[in-house]
Parts: C-alpha cells; structure tokens; sequence
C-alpha cells in the first residue's frame, strides 16, 4: 500500500504551499484522493511525481496552459516543436530584458550628470541617429498615423524616438518639425542620418503645465546665439532637441530636454 501524505507534509518535504497545491488541482494537474471521513486530501508517491513533471516544465518556461496541453502531444517532433517555440519566445524575452537595461543604463547616466549640464553649455558630439520619418509637430496627433509602424517596429518608447529639429538664421527660428529617429551603431547608404558631430550641448527643464507659457525654442535661440558670438563659434542654422527624462512634483510634470546645436 502507497504511503499516504497531506497537504503540510508536501510542504515541509519539497516547499510546495497549500495555495500551489490547490491551484493545481484546479487546473486538473492533480487529482488526490481524499479521507472520506474528513475529506481531508491524501498525496502519494505519484501525485509527488507529477509535481515533479510540473515543476520540470516550469523551470523551461511553460505556463500552466502549456503543461495542461502537455497531453495532446503525440510524439517526439510536437515536443521539439513546443521547446523551439519556448526558446524563441525566451530569446525575445531576454533581447526585450537587454534592451530595457540599456535604457536604464543610459537614462541613469542622463540623470548623473543633470545638474552639471542643466543650463550651462558645453561641448558635445550627437549620437548617430537614423530619419525614419517625420511629423511637422508634437501636437499633430493625427500625424502619427503616417509614422505607427515606424515607430512600433523599433524596441523603443515613444519619446525616444521623437526628435525636434528647430531652423534658425541670424533674424530668428525659421522653421520646426518632428524628426522620427531611432539611434544607429553604423551607416547604412541606403539610410538618411544626422550628419553633425561637432556641437554645443545643454539641458534644458520644462514644466508642464505653464503657469507662464515661455517661447522655449525662442529663449534656446537667443541664449545659445549669445554663447556663440561671445566665443567666437559659428553655428550651422539647426538644432536637435529631445526628451531624456520625465519626474513628477506634486501635480507638475518636468521633462528634461536634451539639445545639440552643430556648429563648425
């Protein structure tokens, strides 16, 4: 006769908790017998076994649903089948991961250095970007239809991928748009990318919503036209700006805006 254990045996013997065991059997992976007296549930050596199944398949990354599926598997090509599936799946969960670390990494840098750029200019190469595309403003919600699919085939968030870029002559601003742009190791010739390396480099923080609505693209006009003639620096007539980090204070939204101005 099989020896008979209960619910805080299973636990005490390999850590499974009453609220697993009973989920479990909800999901029919496991039928105990119960006392007739007490109702109380009795486990053997089978039931422990099949915990044992459960546990094999989990630790490979099936979900409850696919080890229920497990017994509509007929032979040896359907469990390969089901295992590249899972690898898949698994690889592009770990290239997500990675990705998510990157931004991270990269929005932890931005942060560490706020203070020492906020407002004050210096000099700094801009990241290659790539132009996928483009919308004439942020506002121009309707816009966005024409660049969705753009912008949902890159592993980025939205404002990562949005970059104003602002015209100006020796009169003023001339003209804005929305560049959409995903950030590049190496050109590729058939691609269009940013070209500047050599720019002025600020921080700039807005806070939503003004109490005071401030021309921001005007004040950086002016601000980092000053900077130039004082240091005898030529600026090239663009500027890049884009969104790096986001906090909140209260009912107030702070963005903080990263903006590159090539000059030679």
């Amino acid at each position: 006769m099989l020896k008979k254990y209960r619910t805080r045996d299973l636990f005490n013997y390999i850590g499974v908790p009453r609220d697993t065991l009973r989920f479990y059997e909800e999901k029919g992976l496991l039928n105990p017998k119960k006392n007739s007296e007490n109702n109380y549930r009795n486990y053997d050596i089978y039931d422990i076994y099949n915990l044992m199944i459960i546990d094999f398949y989990k630790k490979r990354g099936m979900t409850i649903h696919q080890i229920q599926n497990l017994s509509n598997i007929s032979d040896m090509q359907d469990m390969e089948s089901l295992l590249t599936n899972k690898k898949n799946e698994l690889e592009k969960l770990m290239h997500d991961t990675q990705c998510m670390l990157k931004r991270i990494e990269e929005t932890q840098e931005f942060s560490r250095d706020l203070e020492r750029n906020l407002n004050t200019f210096t000099f700094k190469s801009l990241p290659l970007y790539r132009i996928n595309g483009e919308i004439s403003d942020f506002i121009a919600v309707e816009e966005y239809e024409n660049v969705k699919d753009i912008m949902s085939s890159n592993n980025e968030d939205m404002f990562s991928q949005i970059m104003r870029y602002i015209s100006f002559d020796e009169n003023g601003v001339t003209g804005t748009k929305m560049l959409i742009v995903d950030s590049a190791e190496i050109k590729n010739n058939n691609d269009h990318y940013i070209p500047y390396t050599k720019c002025l480099y600020t921080v700039v923080e807005q806070i939503h919503p003004q109490d005071e609505q401030e021309d921001l693209i005007e004040k950086m006009y002016m601000v980092s036209s000053e900077y130039a003639n004082k240091h005898g620096i030529r600026l090239l007539g663009e500027a890049f700006a884009m969104i790096r980090l986001i906090s909140h204070k209260g009912n107030k939204i702070k963005t903080y805006i990263e903006i590159f101005i090539p000059f030679e």
